[in-house]
């Protein structure tokens, strides 16, 4: 009885957080910056510095769940950096004599992200977390198509954000944090247009016995950012996880299962399954399968009219993910690989992928 009734916070919120997400599903194509947000979540449980949202520890919880703050008793630090390959895709459709021919063709160019985090105790208070975020779209230009100075990258994203956790009775903790965000875009046209705005997440985690950790997290609340062209997406969609990971040791052995679901799964089930295990405590690896599906506006080159156009079309990552990583002391080094996201045929086509590949992670952190 006692795990039952230290464990509804949790049921209820997810319970409450499925609801919000589930009224979300048909709301127009969320901004570009909404891709970014999912990459630093997943950046982080990619380069093997946490645990999905169920494990989430420390600096590394503050863009997965928030509630994992609270589960350290020093200063924390964690550096991340995540490289996306460049992804040529060519869409064919079927004609009259019901053949295929190519329609279009989206060139995404390699982009990245890069993160710092950092958390610290508060006394008897509880953790506060600070966190700095860029990603990057196409190569860094000098000056844009007008000869203007700029010194940036043609598309980026900003965030810069604070965490605050605590825990509150019987192994649940609590955790909030907030984001400011800024994200510039450029069109087809090659006309740039930055838009800003906040974002904020709610989160839960739950210890039960010795061995399980669940939780459950609302992302991304937000109004949206404020373009000054209202035909650009701005919305940021509303993102739910939940999940556990299960702690077994054996000898010098140390290992973990994970699972994540990202509800409500209108595009496809959204999940991620991992097990890692760690020798001694100073090398460890990590192999997993995920799956994950996302609502994109991207340009698209049609091939017989030589222009380009924005479309909306949804874009899956799928398949087996890998990670290793060194504790160096207190510091541990990690790197991982994951798919690269492809887009999803429609009705009537098919897509031919000429180019690209595995996306690649990298970190550094303090360890315990």
């Amino acid at each position: 009885m006692k795990i039952l009734r230290v464990t509804y916070p949790v049921l209820i919120f997810a319970a409450l957080t499925c609801g919000v997400s589930a009224q979300q599903v048909n709301v127009t194509v969320p901004a570009t910056v909404d891709i970014f947000l999912k990459q630093l979540a997943r950046s982080e449980h990619q380069g093997m510095e946490s645990s999905f949202v169920g494990g989430n520890i420390g600096a590394h919880a503050l863009n997965g769940n928030p509630a994992g703050l609270s589960l350290i008793h020093d200063d924390r630090f964690s550096l991340y950096t995540a490289r996306f390959p460049r992804t040529i895709a060519v869409v064919s459709h079927q004609n009259e004599t019901e053949r295929y021919e190519d329609y279009g063709e989206y060139d995404l160019y390699a982009s990245g992200v890069e993160l710092l985090n950092y958390a610290a105790p508060i006394r008897s208070i509880g953790i506060i977390g600070f966190d700095f975020a860029r990603g990057h779209d196409g190569q860094f230009s000098r000056v844009d198509y007008l000869g203007k100075a700029t010194n940036n990258f043609p598309q980026s994203d900003w965030a810069l954000g604070v965490g605050f956790s605590r825990n509150l009775f019987a192994g649940l903790a609590f955790g909030v944090d907030a984001k400011w965000l800024r994200s510039k875009i450029q069109l087809p046209e090659n006309e740039e247009h930055a838009g800003h705005g906040y974002a904020y997440s709610l989160g839960l985690s739950q210890k039960i016995g010795e061995q399980l950790r669940i939780g459950g997290v609302v992302r991304n609340l937000s109004n949206g950012l404020s373009f000054s062209d209202d035909t650009i997406p701005d919305q940021i969609e509303q993102d739910v996880l939940v999940g556990g990971v299960y702690y077994q040791r054996h000898r010098d052995l140390d290992l973990k299962l994970s699972l994540d679901a990202n509800p409500p799964f209108k595009n496809g089930v959204r999940a991620s399954l991992g097990a890692e295990i760690w020798y001694m405590g100073r090398i460890g690896c990590r192999i997993g399968y995920l799956r994950h599906t996302e609502h994109r506006w991207q340009p698209v080159q049609i091939i017989r009219s030589e222009t380009l156009q924005m479309e909306e079309r949804i874009w899956k990552t799928e398949g087996p993910t890998f990670g290793i990583g060194f504790n160096l002391g207190r510091v541990r080094i990690s790197g991982a690989y994951t798919p690269q996201a492809k887009p999803t045929a429609k009705d009537g086509e098919r897509i031919r992928v000429d180019q690209g590949g595995v996306a690649y992670y990298f970190s550094i952190g303090q360890g315990s």
